[in-house]
């Protein structure tokens, strides 16, 4: 039995192209947190996506490049990296739900209910 039932599909930056990686048994939340900006309020929308113990293991999430992300369900899109190309991991974000990785909270070195927790940005 799974403990959560959500899909992912994870883009890696390689040198030259774009790994694929989809994870399944995962949990997904949408939050949106309101910031005071001199007076005004700014919406943060992001999500976090939880990796119980047996889904993490292998996973590269790496939130340092500002290049790979997180998207809900199985995307089969493949960005390009070529400069002439208009479809983009941008583009990608733009017609799926997801984000680029903001932070990973590693938390695979407690006693019980191991997981990491990444948060994306919208």
């Amino acid at each position: 039995m799974a403990l959560f039932t959500d899909t992912v599909t994870i883009y890696n930056k390689t040198t030259s192209s774009w790994s694929r990686t989809v994870v399944e048994g995962v949990q997904w939340s949408d939050k949106a947190d309101r910031l005071n900006n001199n007076g005004r309020v700014k919406v943060d929308p992001h999500a976090t996506i939880t990796f119980p113990e047996g889904t993490y293991e292998g996973l590269r999430l790496d939130p340092s490049q500002d290049e790979d992300a997180i998207l809900l369900g199985v995307v089969s899109d493949m960005p390009s990296t070529s400069s002439a190309s208009v479809f983009k991991l941008t583009e990608v974000i733009r017609r799926n739900k997801g984000g680029v990785i903001q932070s990973v909270n590693d938390n695979s070195n407690r006693d019980y209910l191991k997981n990491i927790k990444v948060t994306v940005g919208k």
